[in-house]
């Protein structure tokens, strides 16, 4: 491949060179895989000849090593609407991607061209979403181009960190795709700076989550409620709301006491979405259950039977553990509100439906069960997952095991 450069006058004075003329460099490209037309890159505006020579060294370079990049003068919007319509996720995952990408990343940076985005211009992104990233009450227009429109800022809120981190997640595995496809020479979103992520789950799992005496009086009072054996199966399990949702009675088999965790419901844009398999490749598997729950899943059976009867309708052959009256399954969101209820009558206090799985492993590890094991139930995909979220259960076992060796050295 070969170059040229040459000089050309303008009508301003280089502020460096006090000279009415700039160089300009052009290569030869290798031709078009698809047509085999010609092609050549250019590029203007040095000062020296010795800098427009630099450039064009290294650019021949690049051409030679097949690492040169053709900038893309592509819209990132455009870009962006055409990864998302190409990626193959799970509905929940497609949906996250949508959201960070539809109402956070176009609506403020989509007229940039691709290769032209900073990482400057990504951490304005994100420090933009920090102060006001988020809607609060009605705006005067919908969507995302309500800051375009220019709603006042103080009628929006700022996005938590972990959701800004979404955003960056969203951005990095974007501009990381048009690297390999060879729109870009480099991923700025990795230079550019997205809030520090807290430890929030471990304080979530300790804060979201019941002592033992809270569990028993929630469990013992909602043993008639419809949904009383589902949380009393994700209290003895920890198994996930759309995994309660998505539990068949084909996977569960009560005269062995084991039940497989091969489905999940989810909702997504109102939608159910019924997955084969969980929330990571470690969410499928094979749960042993204990004696009570064993006859609380044989109660509900029976009661479900009764149902089936009386339904005046048609029943739908879903079979799903749990249902509603008339058969069908329940939507993740309505396990939730009932468990909410519940707890608001009984006084107790306030966690969600997921603090049940948090209570559930905290004191499987408290009674001394493995993290090992009490990460294969919870279908976490590392033990490394299970140890940094219910850090703060080994936390109070070494400052008992601290007064326990004092005592023992010292006497009581």
């Amino acid at each position: 491949m070969s170059g040229t450069l040459d000089k050309y006058r303008v009508s301003t004075k280089h502020p460096d060179t006090g000279r009415y003329e700039r160089w300009r460099i052009r290569w030869d490209l290798p031709p078009d895989p698809y047509t085999g037309e010609r092609r050549r890159g250019s590029e203007a505006g040095f000062a020296t000849r010795k800098a427009a020579e630099t450039a064009l060294t290294t650019i021949l370079g690049q051409v030679q090593s097949g690492t040169y990049v053709t900038p893309s003068h592509q819209r990132l919007g455009v870009y962006l609407t055409g990864w998302l319509a190409g990626l193959r996720l799970k509905p929940t995952a497609l949906d996250n991607y949508r959201t960070s990408v539809e109402v956070h990343i176009i609506p403020r940076l989509g007229g940039v061209a691709l290769s032209d985005l900073t990482a400057e211009q990504v951490d304005g992104l994100y420090r933009e979403l920090e102060r006001h990233g988020k809607r609060a009450g009605r705006c005067r227009t919908s969507g995302v181009t309500c800051k375009a429109n220019g709603c006042a800022p103080d009628r929006h809120h700022g996005l938590a960190p972990k959701s800004v981190r979404h955003v960056h997640t969203a951005l990095r595995k974007a501009l990381q795709d048009a690297v390999g496809r060879g729109y870009l020479g480099r991923n700025v979103a990795d230079l550019a700076n997205p809030p520090t992520q807290r430890s929030a789950r471990g304080r979530r799992a300790r804060d979201k989550s019941w002592n033992l005496e809270q569990l028993r009086t929630f469990l013992e009072a909602t043993q008639g409620a419809r949904l009383g054996p589902a949380w009393q199966l994700t209290s003895t399990t920890g198994l996930r709301r759309g995994e309660l949702c998505g539990l068949r009675w084909a996977d569960v088999d009560l005269d062995r006491g084991r039940l497989r965790v091969a489905q999940t419901v989810t909702e997504v844009r109102g939608e159910l979405v019924t997955q084969d398999n969980g929330k990571t490749d470690a969410a499928e598997r094979s749960i042993a259950l204990d004696g009570r729950t064993v006859e609380v899943l044989r109660g509900w059976k029976r009661r479900q039977t009764e149902d089936r009867l009386a339904w005046p309708g048609d029943w739908p052959d879903t079979g799903l553990v749990f249902t509603r009256e008339d058969g069908e399954g329940h939507r993740p969101k309505r396990i939730s509100s009932g468990f909410t209820a519940a707890v608001d009558r009984l006084g107790l206090p306030r966690i969600g439906v997921h603090g049940l799985r948090h209570s559930y492993a905290t004191a499987a590890l408290r009674a001394g069960v493995s993290p090992e094991v009490v990460s294969k139930r919870l279908g976490h995909a590392s033990v490394v997952i299970t140890l940094s979220i219910y850090a703060h259960v080994f936390e109070q076992d070494d400052e008992a095991a601290a007064e326990l060796a004092a005592e023992a050295i010292y006497g009581p």
